[in-house]
């Protein structure tokens, strides 16, 4: 159970359960399992150190999003879950997890900020009660289907967010920010950036890549047609149009892709066939050297995607094409962009395809003249490129 809060004075216009931002010197954020949510959950780590600058932040990530966040110097510590645990069940798991609370219960956090896009939203109330957090924030309790979740919740989350009176036109970047909100806490719009950091290594093995193709730097787009389902994957008429233009403008194009078979054979049809000037790493980058990639590149082209939120954290110009996805939720955040959209009047389904049969339309709607005019448009204040 969580020690009760200590009394405090508020300041003006704060809730009257407002935190001392004093009194918070060791914070544990645990975050999203998916890419795309955990690089706008990052927000949380610039916000914190803009509003707290000497605390000691730690965040609780799974396994394969671990170098995102390893080098970046305002995390303290990076502590990883595996995805796997949850089917191997608790007995089989007992031992790692142990190893985990242990290091946790070291570090002796005063607050808790748990995502509210975290996949296995068990963690929270379990290192509240084991580790005696004195503060813990998180979502409304009322958006929990299980009734023992909503019960862990009330009882033992000092902090909980309002439900928002419309979901689907809140951007989840923002959501993340509600949190630091809800403790009394002022969020700079300066401060408000996603936060990630590829490393040394991974810079090195991008320049290496780049150098052995003679790809200038700052001189090629970033292209990312693949999402992770084939229903919110670019079409491929689509797809070859850019490149098309791409090329006949000479313009280098390195397009990138997910690991998955069916990503890479799809990247691979598109650049059969092309010129020098068309290049592709699919499936071959880790996350980290996607990022240093990404902050080498002229602009970002693609798809709602991972990949797409990692190209806005590294502050490169996006252009991006949402169909099933809800760009309200998922833009680019942070950073000059472009959203392209069908604009039906079923979007957003968050469907993979329509009737999730893995064809959207909404994206096949989008003509490739619009991406073309969007991508000279976009590009005419900065220079052509």
């Amino acid at each position: 159970m969580a020690r009760a809060p200590r009394p405090q004075t508020p300041r003006p216009g704060a809730p009257p359960d407002a935190v001392r931002p004093s009194q918070l010197r060791r914070v544990l954020i645990i975050m999203p399992q998916l890419l795309g949510d955990a690089v706008l959950a990052s927000v949380l780590v610039s916000a914190l150190r803009d509003i707290i600058p000497d605390c000691r932040i730690d965040v609780m990530v799974h396994r394969p999003l671990f170098a995102l966040f390893a080098d970046n110097p305002a995390i303290a510590a990076v502590f990883t879950i595996d995805r796997d645990w949850r089917k191997k069940g608790l007995w089989r798991t007992i031992k790692p997890r142990l190893a985990l609370i242990r290091a946790l219960r070291a570090r002796r956090y005063d607050l808790l900020i748990q995502s509210p896009h975290t996949t296995d939203g068990s963690w929270g109330p379990a290192l509240i009660a084991l580790l005696r957090i004195p503060y813990a924030v998180g979502a409304s309790a009322v958006t929990h289907g299980s009734p023992l979740k909503r019960f862990l919740w009330r009882r033992l989350f000092t902090h909980t967010l309002p439900p928002p009176p419309d979901p689907d036109r809140r951007h989840v970047a923002e959501l993340h920010l509600d949190l630091l909100r809800r403790l009394g806490l002022v969020v700079s719009p300066a401060a408000r950036r996603a936060t990630i950091e590829p490393g040394a290594a991974a810079y090195a093995r991008t320049d290496t890549l780049l150098a052995m193709r003679q790809i200038p730097h700052q001189g090629f787009v970033l292209f990312a047609p693949c999402a992770g389902q084939r229903g919110r994957t670019l079409p491929k008429p689509l797809c070859r149009d850019f490149l098309d233009h791409c090329e006949g403008r000479g313009l280098p194009v390195v397009i990138i892709s997910g690991h998955e078979p069916w990503q890479q054979a799809f990247v691979r049809a598109l650049t059969q066939g092309r010129g020098h000037g068309i290049h592709e790493f699919a499936g071959t980058l880790t996350l980290a050297e996607l990022a240093a990639l990404a902050s080498a590149a002229r602009v970002f082209v693609g798809v709602d995607s991972g990949p797409m939120h990692m190209a806005a954290a590294m502050d490169l110009p996006v252009i991006a094409c949402f169909g099933p996805g809800n760009f309200h939720r998922f833009g680019p955040w942070q950073t000059r962009h472009f959203v392209i959209t069908a604009y039906r009047p079923c979007q957003p389904c968050e469907l993979d395809g329509c009737g999730g049969g893995g064809h959207a339309d909404c994206l096949h709607d989008i003509e490739s003249r619009t991406l073309l005019d969007a991508f000279q448009e976009f590009e005419a204040p900065a220079g052509a490129l």
